[in-house]
């Protein structure tokens, strides 16, 4: 439920959003200068002409996203202590990422131990909650999607802050429109998320890295468990399954990372292994910014709908 004081509970509501966006915005800048001389960057290979960003410029708000969290719970009493555990874990499993690199099975392996670990906090999947059994593994099954989609569907100027952005906000509605106070803890993550934007959109100067795009889909993944709105994630996420499914198809040249090449123009030529980037090239969607603001559209569209299905009448 929302604080018994309204009054209170918006203004806490309303200190804690612009803290995480002052504080993200703040050190994701001071980051940025840190990485820059230390040569800390990585090139972006979607650019015509030589363009380097941030390797892993999603640190900062990764950090503030966890730390205005465990603020959340103790100013407005919300239990999130399985919440913020997961964040942690999905954070650490994203910089483990960053740092030595995962194998795709280490990736769908991980991410599923925090939805198993507390599958006993987390809300009734339907249909399949009649079966314990069944539960847990759809609820397993649910987050290991849910967080390797969102960290997959990657690699573009603004994609990964901006899809994330969109479906923060309309699970947040959501949320609010029912009464839950966790809603509170995704508008909190959508300043979060608001703030990195800048630095990421297009040209970016800093890349999420693998720390933030774990985070933000085993973040949402999780809350959305918790919660039980599995099925309005699912709607949002359907770009980003049927980029992961195209992956899948490709399995064995995913492992190779053989990027998206560039024409002097700007136009993106196709990698050999298939992909949401992949499709949308292939039928003229293709240039960086094009793209972008596609999936974006499509993530508009979808994020409409699943208010218009599931807010409460």
């Amino acid at each position: 439920m929302l604080p018994a004081d309204p009054v209170v509970g918006i203004t806490a509501s309303v200190c804690l959003i612009l803290t995480g966006f002052a504080v993200t915005y703040l050190l994701t800048g001071t980051w940025e200068k840190i990485s820059r001389r230390r040569k800390l960057v990585s090139r972006d290979l979607h650019k015509p002409r030589e363009s380097w960003g941030v390797k892993i410029g999603g640190l900062p708000a990764a950090f503030t996203l966890i730390g205005v969290l465990a603020a959340t719970s103790l100013i407005l009493s919300v239990e999130a202590y399985p919440l913020i555990t997961a964040a942690v874990f999905f954070a650490s499993m994203g910089l483990i990422d960053d740092f030595i690199g995962l194998k795709n099975m280490e990736k769908i392996v991980l991410s599923g131990v925090p939805f198993l670990v507390f599958h006993s906090s987390l809300k009734p999947f339907p249909p399949f909650h009649q079966d314990p059994l069944l539960q847990i593994v759809a609820v397993t099954l649910f987050g290991i999607y849910v967080t390797n989609a969102f960290n997959t569907l990657a690699g573009f100027n603004g994609l990964e802050a901006g899809s994330s952005f969109i479906i923060y906000l309309a699970l947040a509605i959501l949320l609010l429109a029912r009464g839950d106070a966790y809603g509170i803890a995704l508008l909190i993550s959508v300043s979060v998320i608001l703030a990195f934007l800048p630095y990421n959109w297009y040209p970016a100067k800093a890349f999420p890295g693998n720390i933030l795009t774990f985070l933000l889909g085993g973040f949402i993944g999780f809350i959305s468990a918790q919660r039980g709105v599995y099925w309005p994630l699912i709607i949002m996420t359907i770009p980003h399954g049927f980029d992961f499914l195209l992956k899948l198809i490709s399995w064995g040249r995913t492992e190779k990372k053989i990027p998206t090449r560039v024409e002097p123009d700007g136009t993106l030529i196709p990698p050999p292994n298939k992909s949401l980037a992949w499709f949308l090239i292939k039928i003229g969607v293709n240039r960086e910014y094009e793209l972008v603001k596609a999936i974006l559209g499509i993530e508009v569209v979808l994020a409409a709908l699943s208010l218009l299905i599931y807010l409460p009448r």
